[in-house]
């Protein structure tokens, strides 16, 4: 266990991504644009599986430990949430659709240290579109409901609503506005890159964005960020890889299996081993961990032609919103789906906009008779 451990100090391994079902029937909905695999045999955690991957987290981690139930709905689970805190006193998160929640298990995870750190919801009707149930009906009533007891409770201090959206709807307003609504102060709206986008529809949604909120900060840190970035351009550095495969957190399946992401679980391709031996195949720390995150740097910059001369290149993370995603579509994490490059395009050529308009805002410095700049050493 020698090499496990050595592999957890190198990777910094803080936290373990709990999937406590998958396989067909593991969700209560059947969003069209899912990128877990749902179909297939059904597996669910056991209590002891549970138990072990704790005992394995306190073993090999190198700073405060914690988890996080991901998947594929953690809520379907919630036995398995209320012995987590039974058998440990770690911090415990988790990531939800918001279908299951009830102000019972909301008073109970306020009262037990269990945080809610992203409901994932799209805003208003065109939620409807792709986030439906298992039985086909729309779920927005059901979760924006769900959402407000949610934002009633201690879970809104922290909470962030986690939406999708694609290139068959540019109406990033109705979005934002919808959540804002509900009550969220923290709102993230990610495209599907693996689909189609037109860089002009979303450079337009984004100018919308930013007229909505009158050219000023956003709920949305990603948004912001960008924003921020454009405001100094020249002085911004080469936009880094935000993906991190492997880094801090590995990912657990029913059975036990550990794989670098949840983009890996079920699969071979990321599969490092188990919480009861350890890691027994270091590849794909490599093969996939370094590979990405050694993007833009020691690897060749411009995985695509037209790359060199791409307007938006200085700010582009270079594998995508995520390396699991990009390898579905593309089969390379290192070439990023088309829909990706046209929505990061779009996105910052409006934010350029967006930018000037800040610093149109900004005051103008205070000068003396002879031009000298006050308030200056």
């Amino acid at each position: 266990m020698n090499k496990t451990k050595d592999i957890a100090n190198k990777q910094g391994l803080t936290r373990l991504l709990l999937f406590t079902e998958t396989g067909e029937g593991s969700c209560n909905m059947a969003c069209k644009y899912c990128f877990l695999g749902k179909s297939g045999t059904n597996k669910k955690m056991s209590v002891e599986v549970l138990h072990k991957a704790i005992d394995f987290l306190n073993l090999y981690t190198v700073g405060k430990p914690s988890l996080h139930f991901f998947g594929v709905e953690p809520l379907k689970n919630w036995d398995l949430i209320l012995a987590a805190r039974e058998y440990t006193n770690m911090m415990i998160s988790l990531t939800t659709n918001g279908v299951a929640l009830t102000k019972e298990r909301i008073d109970w995870m306020d009262n037990n240290n269990v945080k809610v750190y992203i409901l994932s919801l799209d805003g208003g009707e065109e939620h409807n579109v792709n986030r439906i149930l298992q039985n086909g009906d729309p779920s927005w009533d059901i979760v924006a409901k769900n959402a407000k007891l949610l934002l009633e409770s201690k879970q809104r201090q922290w909470i962030t609503a986690r939406g999708t959206w694609t290139g068959l709807d540019y109406d990033l307003v109705g979005r934002f506005k919808a959540l804002e609504e509900l009550g969220f102060p923290s709102i993230q709206f990610v495209p599907d890159v693996a689909g189609p986008f037109e860089r002009d529809l979303v450079k337009e949604a984004y100018l919308e964005l930013g007229e909505h909120y009158k050219w000023g900060a956003t709920p949305s840190k990603f948004v912001n960020e960008m924003v921020q970035r454009l405001m100094n351009e020249d002085a911004a550095p080469q936009e880094g890889n935000k993906c991190g495969t492997g880094k801090g957190i590995w990912a657990v399946s029913p059975d036990g299996t550990l794989s670098l992401c949840q983009l890996y679980v079920e699969t071979s391709v990321g599969k490092i081993g188990d919480i009861w031996n350890g890691i027994t195949n270091e590849m794909p720390f490599t093969a996939i961990g370094e590979r990405v995150n050694t993007f833009h740097t020691s690897i060749n910059p411009y995985p695509k032609p037209e790359c060199k001369e791409c307007t938006a290149y200085k700010h582009c993370p270079g594998v995508g919103w995520c390396a699991g995603i990009n390898r579905q579509v593309t089969s390379d994490e290192l070439i990023a789906p088309n829909g990706y490059c046209e929505h990061l395009i779009g996105m910052v050529e409006a934010c350029r906009v967006w930018a000037d308009k800040q610093k149109e805002r900004l005051p103008a410095p205070k000068t003396g008779i002879l031009g000298q700049v006050y308030g200056r050493g």
